[in-house]
């Protein structure tokens, strides 16, 4: 066990700095339009330093979008070594963006200030911020609600947005009622052995999770690896009747079986974290933190290269995995030098939706546009988010004259496709050409329209690899390069090491289409030798490696 620190007058501010010690949350209750954010922070009454401020901090990486408010403490309780502060805060003047807000104290000592974190590391705290009985949040009149929650850091912070539909209590009344039936189950659950496979917010049977439970129901993996595997998804998704033929094995997403099961899993199997095997953004949620116990193995749903997502994936982080499965040596190296992971952890197995691509394209001449998203973007209203420069570029190029004559001459079709993440504003694009189609997400499978297409157009989407993989040509459309490194980074040099030509401005991107349209779409030498690096294995054996992987670690 880690000795804890001896905190004195000469060493506070260095400690807070280097966040070796941390202020302890008492309260965060909100009444009508005030917030109450009470907290226990180390003090001695000889000490030289004063706690001037609470600090409430937008959750960004942008310097952009950073936002702030500093609270002066109101009350203040000395104690013997610790005082007890406490900050009100009028919930009206704060201009509220969506999502998180995070909390932390400033202390001063003469002019050097430093940040003490603040957290609270009790489970019942847990229950005492998921209660079914108070509410403790704030609604506005546009129908979005401000409310405590515990964050990964165990920090109190606020999470502000529309509500949704697992908002309602009666999902707090199925947890209890699935904890219930697991007290009387638990024994035969254990020896099942579930394994619960899961995409994107469980909606989804479209990416390397579904490719792989279809694996396994048609090569019996049940029964060689004596386990029960089960696919989790919506009752109204639109993939819900692919999954059919293996209805047995299907589960509705937030039923009282699901989050029973969700408790008694062996082994969790995603695209996604752990958290999208239960609402992803939720007030409440008692079973959320038990849940997050289960062991995951991560499939991936993109190469992990052109997108910093060790913050969120790496060991310890909020998003850890178990099992990190990667396409190829150089990506394998990127996750055991970033993301602090073992290599044993980390098998090169390729992804399971490459099992099944095959190249469509003869007779199609079908150009695929398809941006990544922007997570300063996210949960704008339609009016904000046509402001900004990303729908600004894409816009002009569905309203480009010049991109519709260029079609035209080299007789090609377009599809535009959003990121998941953005199919609420695909109605706010348009076009007036009948060469181009805007599909919103889960009209048409995205492995479908990759094997159909002859290239792609993206900015930073981990979609390219798989069009790469295909030795199909890909064009980076960088007009916010800056701006995406500051926000998300990368592991690779964008300029440098990509296996594709780039484009500033819409006139260079039609420029690199004309190029890829003349050369008939034809891969070049340099990116043949590009592809033997960036993957592994080019066969049909993914799933096979995957679960190969998954039973020596798991299941052995």
């Amino acid at each position: 066990m880690r000795k804890k620190p001896i905190i004195t007058a000469d060493n506070i501010l260095s400690l807070a700095r280097e966040k070796k010690i941390e202020g302890k949350i008492l309260r965060a209750k909100v009444v009508k339009n005030r917030l109450y954010y009470r907290i226990r922070v180390p003090y001695e009454k000889n000490w030289d330093i004063r706690y001037k401020y609470l600090k409430m901090a937008y959750a960004t990486k942008r310097e952009a979008d950073a936002a702030q408010y500093l609270f002066p403490f109101a009350k203040e309780r000395i104690g013997k070594h610790s005082c007890v502060l406490e900050s009100c805060i009028c919930l009206d003047d704060i201009a509220f963006k969506p999502l998180n807000w995070n909390f932390s104290a400033v202390i001063g000592q003469g002019e050097e200030e430093a940040e003490l974190l603040l957290a609270n590391r009790s489970y019942l705290n847990y229950a005492k911020y998921c209660s079914l009985f108070f509410s403790n949040e704030y609604r506005f009149p546009d129908g979005t609600f401000v409310y405590p929650y515990v964050d990964w850091n165990r920090n109190i912070a606020l999470q502000y947005r529309k509500r949704g539909e697992y908002d309602d209590y009666r999902f707090q009344l199925k947890e209890r009622m699935a904890a219930l039936r697991l007290a009387f189950t638990y024994p035969f659950l254990k020896r099942k052995r579930i394994c619960l496979v899961f995409e994107k917010y469980s909606q989804m049977a479209q990416d390397n999770a579904y490719y792989f439970f279809k694996y396994c129901m048609e090569h019996h993996e049940e029964q060689r690896m004596k386990c029960k595997i089960y696919y989790v998804i919506t009752k109204d998704s639109p993939d819900r009747e692919k999954l059919e033929p293996y209805k047995n094995n299907v589960i509705d997403f937030m039923s009282i079986r699901h989050i029973t099961y969700a408790l008694a899993a062996k082994l969790l199997i995603s695209t996604d974290a752990k958290a999208h095997i239960y609402p992803v953004r939720r007030k409440g949620g008692v079973l959320h933190v038990f849940i997050r116990r289960r062991k995951l193995v991560f499939l991936q749903h993109g190469v992990t290269a052109m997108k910093k997502v060790d913050f969120f994936y790496g060991k310890g982080r909020s998003g850890e995995c178990d099992m990190f499965c990667v396409t190829s040596d150089f990506e394998q190296k990127v996750v055991t030098d970033y993301f602090g992971y073992r290599k044993e952890q980390v098998p090169i197995t390729g992804f399971a939706r490459w099992d099944v691509l095959e190249d469509k394209s003869e007779g199609n001449r079908e150009i695929l546009i398809m941006p990544t998203w922007r997570n300063w973007l996210e949960n704008l209203d339609p009016e904000t988010f046509r402001e900004s420069s990303y729908y600004k570029a894409y816009q002009q190029l569905l309203q480009n004259h010049a991109f519709y004559e260029m079609l035209e001459t080299y007789d090609l079709k377009s599809v535009f496709y959003l990121h998941p993440k953005f199919k609420d504003y695909v109605r706010e694009f348009a076009v007036d050409s009948p060469r181009i189609r805007l599909i919103a997400f889960g009209e048409e499978p995205l492995n479908e329209i990759m094997m159909r297409c002859r290239m792609l157009v993206t900015d930073y989407s981990s979609v390219a690899w798989d069009m790469f993989y295909q030795r199909k040509p890909v064009i980076f459309y960088q007009f916010d390069l800056d701006d995406y490194l500051e926000a998300h980074g990368s592991y690779l040099d964008l300029k440098k090491d990509l296996f594709g030509p780039t484009a500033e401005t819409a006139e260079q991107l039609l420029e690199r289409l004309k190029n890829c349209a003349n050369s008939e779409f034809a891969q070049t030498e340099a990116e043949e030798t590009l592809h033997q690096y960036y993957f592994k294995y080019a066969d049909h054996e993914n799933c096979r490696r995957i679960c190969q992987a998954i039973e020596e670690k798991f299941l052995a």
